[in-house]
């Protein structure tokens, strides 16, 4: 159920989760491990496909394996974030993800989008006001013939 906050509180919530998701591929894309992990709650659940991960040591763990998998450029870019509001402190939103990725250095042809997935997450504030993801669910849509899952995915899934 949605709740109304006040406009300005409003606004500043509505700015908070679109820097946060901002934030999330810029770090991603430039490998900022650090930055990114300070995203998410410390118990914050990340999933993709069949693979769960729990905790800031699991989505770390992630994220540091997708980084040493060799050389790889990719860029994310979301859209239509649409967020509910649950409580003062919790929301809900959604967002469209594209993924243009290889495993070469730019420049890359042709352009072709890697993934476009849409996000299901659920953001919570915290004690000293910052909004971070509590959930990331990724669901794919339309997927490139050449990318073979998420990385981290138990095989057989």
């Amino acid at each position: 159920m949605a709740i109304e906050l006040d406009r300005l509180a409003h606004l500043e919530a509505i700015l908070a989760i679109q820097d946060l998701n901002t934030n999330f591929c810029h770090y991603l894309d430039h490998g900022e491990i650090d930055k990114l992990i300070a995203l998410f709650t410390v118990d914050a659940n990340y999933s993709h496909g069949t693979r769960l991960s729990i905790g800031i040591a699991q989505i770390r763990q992630l994220f540091f394996q997708r980084a040493s998998a060799g050389t790889r450029t990719a860029r994310h870019m979301y859209s239509g974030l649409k967020v509910d509001f649950v409580g003062p402190t919790v929301a809900t939103g959604h967002s469209v993800c594209m993924t243009f990725a290889d495993n070469s250095r730019p420049p890359i042809s042709p352009a072709t989008p890697f993934l476009v997935a849409d996000f299901f997450d659920e953001y919570v504030r915290e004690s000293d006001g910052r909004w971070l993801i509590a959930k990331r669910h990724i669901e794919r849509i339309f997927v490139d013939s050449k990318n073979n899952g998420p990385i981290g995915q138990p095989a057989n899934s």
